[in-house]
């Protein structure tokens, strides 16, 4: 599987700017090979993507759903109870444990398919439409893992809008499960799998690091004692989430898939018309955008932890707030008093002791009796 060139496979290559002068210059001449069947025309030429495919993908995702649901009434929430977690962590682990459990399974598979079939893209991304043709037929391996990424990418949107904790950046993630969908759609349909495949494994795995360390940190405190151990596992699943961001999202998605599908690499080994081509590369440099707006989120949050601050989801400030307001209204609410107004020691609010003078310890306890005992005769 390993040949001599694996050292030098994920080290990055072109430079950035190389690779964003390719995309200026070079993106046109699939315009100039476009054939002239229109944007339809092509869609229905080359888009191979049956109904039945289309339906087996919406059944996982229901699928997807109801296992979401069976983990967290059963094994989440209940942990969460058993763990003596606060209200708003109850909410938002189980979240978390079922992203965390789902990626560990689906990145390992995407990255035994690749690594195991493909591997030769990370040394020579021009190999990458090596042996391609339209309408190629899809292996089972690489169609199972398609089947798994579209349903989940499908749920995720379902969950997002609908089951989980609203947050800053949700808008976001709506925008990039859409293009996330558009994009395995297209490229299973259009045979570009490998390029599908890339994306899956220099994405997914932050995906498991990142969902890890959340885990840590609502765990860390429970029955309202810190933990210092889970502190220190989600700095260490923050330091892997990190690094494997660099790597991931920031060398190998640009260097590797974004050069390897650009005109002047992909038209080396192929010299015929590449569908979608401009529809693909869009999508694939918006993924890119959004990844950058993510990676100012997590330098904010290594600012915090290098100036020695507790590692917390800075995404979720108001959403705590919100259920700290919650719970600190039920305590009042048990303490007998849903306003909030503080109580004094001899029975009688503040209010009414400036009103009635003075009063002294005991009195406000004869003068309920005395008032009780009237409205007994």
């Amino acid at each position: 599987m390993f040949n001599s060139s694996t050292v030098w496979a994920f080290f990055p290559y072109p430079d950035y700017l190389t690779l964003f002068k390719m995309a200026l210059f070079d993106l046109p001449e699939y315009y100039r090979t476009e054939e002239t069947l229109g944007w339809w025309g092509e869609l229905t030429a080359y888009c191979h993507l049956s109904s039945n495919e289309v339906a087996v993908v919406c059944c996982m995702a229901v699928l997807w759903t109801v296992l979401r649901w069976i983990f967290t009434h059963t094994v989440f929430l209940p942990f969460g109870k058993w763990a003596g977690l606060s209200k708003a962590n109850r909410v938002k682990f189980p979240e978390s444990a079922w992203r965390c459990v789902f990626k560990i399974a689906s990145w390992s598979l995407a990255a035994y398919v690749l690594l195991g079939n493909n591997f030769e893209v990370f040394a020579d991304p021009q190999t990458l439409f090596k042996g391609w043709f339209p309408g190629k037929p899809v292996s089972p391996d690489i169609q199972l893992v398609y089947i798994v990424e579209g349903s989940f990418y499908l749920h995720c949107m379902f969950a997002t809008i609908f089951l989980d904790v609203w947050r800053k950046d949700s808008m976001m993630l709506c925008v990039h499960h859409v293009v996330t969908l558009a994009l395995i759609a297209l490229s299973y349909g259009a045979r570009y799998t490998t390029t599908g495949l890339m994306v899956i494994f220099s994405h997914d795995f932050n995906d498991i690091c990142l969902e890890f360390a959340k885990c840590m940190i609502y765990t860390k405190v429970r029955f309202g004692e810190f933990h210092m151990l889970n502190e220190r596992l989600a700095n260490v699943a923050f330091a892997l989430f990190t690094s494997g961001w660099i790597v991931g999202r920031m060398y190998w998605f640009p260097l590797k898939t974004l050069y390897s599908i650009l005109p002047g690499t992909a038209k080396v080994y192929y010299q015929g018309h590449l569908p979608f081509g401009v529809e693909c590369n869009v999508m694939l440099w918006v993924l890119m955008a959004m990844d950058l707006y993510w990676f100012a989120i997590i330098a904010n949050i290594l600012v915090k932890i290098i100036t020695g601050n507790e590692m917390e989801d800075i995404r979720e400030e108001k959403e705590d707030d919100e259920f700290s307001e919650k719970d600190e209204t039920e305590k009042k609410k048990k303490n007998g008093d849903a306003t909030g107004k503080k109580h004094v020691p001899n029975g009688i609010h503040r209010s009414e002791a400036k009103k009635n003078g003075p009063v002294m310890n005991g009195e406000g306890l004869k003068k309920r009796n005395i008032v009780a005992a009237a409205a007994v005769e």
